[in-house]
């Protein structure tokens, strides 16, 4: 028991502060003394004011009862009587831990705004970034509905960019049964689509246009948004339709009249219109070879243009490869002779037949032949070699070059594309390993070229060996099943 002023004993638990004075900036404060509990209720009130201030109703009375707890917690000699402290202490501590708390929510607080306007600035970057793009661009969710288009797609749409945010997309257009298709794909394969289509809207046809469709991913690997990008093309379209036009009225016209020479060349050889000497037939010859070269030109760009049109059928028969490239070099044996080269052939010529279109696969061994004696040095060799396996045969032709670097060996079966490195500059077009890139493309095999540092170059391609004893078998073991 603890004897007060008025000489009146009282327990431990009526103890009164007798504080006799504060400083607060220098200043002392007169005091009376104020039952503790009354102060514990006074520094609550206020700290809750304070919190409130910072934090909402919510957190402030969640703040405020964890510090209730914790005050309660140090000065009861009920919950923790090991670490029962004097109640000024336990106050201190108190407004200590709620000052941790004010200072650790300043700081969030700040950051907060900070990252705030980071993503503000970075939206607006986004903004002008998507609204000056040359080409239309809009953001929807898997469901259509658009969250975010540039100004360019009111010239697809025909109505202002910001009457369209909300909208589905589906609903202006006429074949929006495809564009569903196309957005299923992406929500399955999650992959990029790229395609070229003619755009239909309820008002009209819009053109052309390169469409672009990229999905945009969470954290889990889902689709949840994709991004449109529409890019018109109907002047490449233009341009493109008056080429193959050009090429195919130009082809025609001139292939006829090159026939007709070559037949005349032929009737004066043969002495149809009487005798010729040496010196006529030699000249008649090479008209007859320049009338050939020409011939054989016109029905390369003819065909590349049937290609690219999708327009060639594919007319697959059995043959001996081997066989086919004797042939071949047989015809063109005149060309190797003028460089004074040599060729070596390494295949089995008892390997099994393939079955291939003859007569296209016959036009892809004279391009690369003829390429590696165009391109290859004087007096040197030429190597071809026929590989095979169960499952394809694969055709290389090895030759002495200019090394042809690493970027540049994926244009040469590209259009219009020649071997620039060339000491000297050889006449074409550019179009023989491209059509011949085409023509394998069609047997469902690839192409392939290399080149060293030292004048070793290789070219070729890998081809399925796909007979027709293989296919009527896979056709009849499909039908039973």
């Amino acid at each position: 028991m603890i004897q007060g002023k008025s000489g009146v004993e009282k327990s431990e638990c009526d103890i009164h502060f007798n504080i006799n004075f504060l400083k607060f900036n220098n200043c002392k404060l007169a005091t009376r003394a104020i039952p503790t509990e009354q102060l514990i209720v006074y520094s609550f009130m206020v700290t809750k004011f304070g919190i409130e201030i910072m934090l909402n109703k919510k957190k402030a009375c969640i703040l405020v009862t964890s510090i209730s707890v914790l005050f309660y917690a140090l000065v009861s000699p009920n919950l923790l009587p090991g670490v029962t402290i004097d109640v000024k202490d336990a106050i201190f501590i108190s407004y200590y831990v709620v000052s941790m708390i004010f200072l650790i929510g300043l700081t969030c607080k700040r950051e907060k705004v900070k990252l705030e306007q980071k993503i503000h600035l970075q939206h607006s970057q986004m903004e002008t970034i998507i609204n000056n793009a040359p080409f239309i661009m809009y953001l929807k969710d898997i469901d259509g509905t658009i969250l975010l288009a540039n100004h360019k797609i009111s010239k697809l749409l025909g109505i202002d960019a910001d009457e369209v945010i909300g909208k589905n997309i589906n609903n202006f257009y006429s074949r929006h049964n495809l564009c569903l298709n196309e957005d299923k794909e992406i929500i399955t394969t999650k992959n990029t689509l790229c395609i070229q289509r003619e755009i239909e809207t309820p008002k009209g046809t819009f053109g052309w246009c390169k469409l672009i469709k990229a999905p945009v991913l969470d954290d889990n690997g889902n689709v949840v948004s994709i991004v449109v990008i529409f890019q018109n093309i109907d002047k490449e379209k233009e341009i493109e339709e008056r080429k193959n036009t050009f090429i195919a009225t130009l082809t025609h016209d001139l292939k006829t009249p090159t026939i007709a020479q070559i037949k005349a060349t032929e009737l004066l050889l043969d002495n149809v219109l009487g005798e010729i000497n040496d010196e006529q037939r030699d000249i008649l010859t090479q008209i007859k070879k320049s009338c050939k070269y020409m011939y054989d030109l016109i029905f390369t760009i003819l065909e590349t243009y049937l290609y690219d049109e999708g327009q060639v059928k594919i007319n697959r028969t059995n043959f001996c490869m081997p066989e086919l490239i004797q042939e071949v070099i047989g015809e063109i044996s005149n060309l190797m002779r003028e460089k004074e080269q040599t060729i070596h052939i390494s295949a089995d010529f008892n390997m099994h037949e393939i079955y291939a279109d003859k007569i296209q696969m016959k036009r892809v061994i004279i391009n690369f032949i003829a390429n590696a004696i165009t391109y290859g040095q004087n007096k040197t060799d030429i190597d071809i070699n026929v590989e095979e396996n169960e499952d394809s045969l694969t055709f290389k032709v090895h030759n002495k070059s200019t090394y042809i670097p690493e970027e540049k060996l994926k244009d040469l079966y590209e259009k219009f594309k020649t071997n620039s490195n060339a000491k000297f500059k050889k006449a074409g077009t550019g179009l023989g390993l491209y059509l011949s890139k085409q023509i394998i493309n069609a047997h469902k095999g690839e192409v392939f070229a290399s080149s060293s540092k030292t004048g070793n170059c290789c070219f070729g391609f890998c081809i399925p060996k796909t007979t027709k004893t293989t296919q009527l078998e896979a056709s009849c073991l499909q039908n039973k099943s």
